[in-house]
């Protein structure tokens, strides 16, 4: 039997498309599929008709696949992070994947703070979604100190969301740094990123629980002074 070589081509696309559906690697895929779809196209060119509608189809789903490599291969950098952000990040957000936590800063501001700057206003609903960095933050209701906040805590979680009045204040009493997400920013940008926002809710989920685990220990245990009273 006499095989054109010709043929070996279309032998050869079609291995590939086998080896595109057997990886479990999306890039891997992409790349068997772009592989595929460039192998075919000289079959199509050297027939004695060359066979347009092919090579047209051809190239499109090549091109589709090479661009989605470039997404993946960007996807796939390695994440710098500043100082302040590599700190808040294992402080806070340590659960997240760092390029979660890339795209999530994205939503906020960093901000600094002087002694007697108010974060939250008891009475007020709250605007925002806080993380200290550094310095000190004082919680108070109705004029009376009751606990300082630790660095690393996420501020106004339990109240951001419900828009009821917060029924305590927090007031710097030094010099501080920290991260803020308004409202209004991070669900507009949490609603473009459904993948992100359930890795967000299972951050919270953390946070929450440290939280009704420090607030049994006070129950216990008496006053302390390392707690986030939201």
């Amino acid at each position: 039997m006499n095989i054109n070589p010709l043929d070996l081509l279309v032998h050869f696309s079609n291995v590939l498309l086998l080896l595109a559906y057997s990886v479990r690697d999306i890039l891997w895929l992409r790349w068997f599929a772009a592989a595929a779809a460039l192998t075919n196209i000289p079959y199509f060119l050297l027939q004695r008709h060359i066979l347009w509608p092919p090579i047209l189809w051809g190239s499109v789903f090549m091109a589709i696949n090479l661009y989605q490599i470039v997404r993946l291969y960007m996807e796939r950098r390695p994440v710098c992070l500043s100082e302040d952000e590599e700190s808040l990040y294992h402080m806070a957000f340590g659960p997240l994947r760092p390029r979660e936590f890339v795209s999530l800063l994205l939503a906020g501001e960093w901000k600094t703070a002087a002694a007697g700057d108010t974060i939250v206003d008891q009475g007020k609903p709250v605007s925002s979604i806080c993380v200290l960095l550094s310095g000190s933050l004082q919680v108070r209701k109705d004029g009376k100190d009751l606990i300082r906040l630790k660095p690393g805590y996420l501020i106004g979680t339990g109240l951001a969301f419900s828009g009821q009045a917060s029924p305590i204040g927090a007031v710097f009493t030094e010099p501080a740094r920290y991260f803020s997400w308004p409202l209004t920013n991070l669900r507009v940008f949490l609603e473009k990123r459904p993948e992100l926002r359930l890795a967000l809710q299972s951050l919270l989920n953390r946070d929450l629980a440290a939280k009704l685990e420090e607030l049994s220990a006070y129950v216990t245990t008496g006053p302390f002074s390392h707690m986030d009273a939201e």
